[in-house]
């Protein structure tokens, strides 16, 4: 009887032990159903599948491109022709010397801005040239004229620019009517082909400026810049009126200035001789050249 009783109590321990280390809150585990597995396997085969059917396409597409580009670089797309359009300064066989363009070679292993450059350089007269491709075969120079607008007076000749700074020929024994003389810096190179170098490269800059606003403004019949001093800018206009525009500050606003004092000068005062002071912003002095009296001498009779 005490056998069995101790039997019972000890079943009881194991009992209440196993009570207490069962966590009661814990979510009982779901066996899944053979369906559900099933389910659950070919879903994972069928991403398994996509991801190696992306894998292989961009693989594929990866070397279609690759096929297709050295196919562009090799065989397709080569230079066929070149056409010259535009102003016509040089003749296109010139043109297409300068561009230095190889019949056959890929069109797209071509450097425009190169082809540009060489054309430029080698043609002075040439301000732009612009290159086009075509898939055709075909690629198209179109190029725009420098224009002729200062010389550099050196003596015994002149050295031709243009607007842009941009010397076209060196050692001309003359040069045509409107050309302006230009008095600046020391000019360190006037290479045909090349923008002009200044001992102070600033003078361009200026330069350029005061030609694009002369043409803006409506300022005609000026014959000489002096830019020397960059201070003390000087325009000689008509041959007969010296222009003291002052600093390059504000200079469209000076610039439109001066074209209304002039406009007004030639309505009141049409045969002015002198220098007109615009250096003080929006004012206008007037300076009249002096005359020189001279004295003749008579021998009486």
């Amino acid at each position: 009887m005490k056998e069995q009783t101790k039997r019972n109590q000890k079943k009881r321990r194991e009992t209440t032990t196993e009570i207490a280390y069962r966590n009661p809150s814990a979510p009982k585990k779901q066996q899944m159903s053979n369906d559900e597995l099933r389910r659950a396997r070919k879903l994972k085969m069928q991403k398994r599948r996509k991801r190696k059917k992306i894998i292989a396409f961009s693989i594929i597409i990866l070397i279609v491109l690759a096929v297709g580009i050295a196919l562009s670089l090799t065989v397709f797309f080569h230079i066929e022709s070149v056409a010259v359009s535009g102003d016509e300064i040089y003749n296109n066989e010139q043109i297409v010397e300068a561009s230095q363009i190889v019949i056959g070679d890929n069109m797209f292993l071509t450097n425009k801005k190169q082809i540009a450059a060489n054309i430029e350089k080698t043609l002075p007269y040439v301000a732009e040239a612009k290159i086009k491709r075509n898939i055709s075969g075909i690629i198209t120079i179109n190029v725009t004229s420098a224009v002729p607008k200062m010389a550099l007076d050196n003596g015994e000749s002149f050295t031709l620019i243009s607007d842009k700074g941009k010397i076209l020929e060196d050692g001309l024994m003359t040069i045509d009517d409107g050309i302006i003389i230009l008095n600046s810096s020391y000019v360190k190179s006037s290479i045909p082909g090349e923008l002009i170098q200044f001992e102070n490269q600033e003078d361009l800059t200026v330069i350029t400026e005061l030609i694009k606003g002369l043409d803006v403004s409506g300022i005609s019949g000026i014959s000489s810049i002096d830019i020397d001093d960059r201070t003390n800018i000087k325009l000689i206009y008509n041959e007969t009126i010296t222009l003291k525009v002052g600093d390059s500050a504000s200079l469209s606003s000076k610039l439109n200035f001066i074209n209304a004092t002039l406009v007004r000068l030639k309505e009141d005062n049409p045969d002015f001789v002198g220098s007109i002071d615009f250096t003080i912003q929006n004012k206008a002095y007037l300076s009249p050249k002096k005359v020189e009296s001279t004295t003749v001498a008579f021998d009486s009779p």
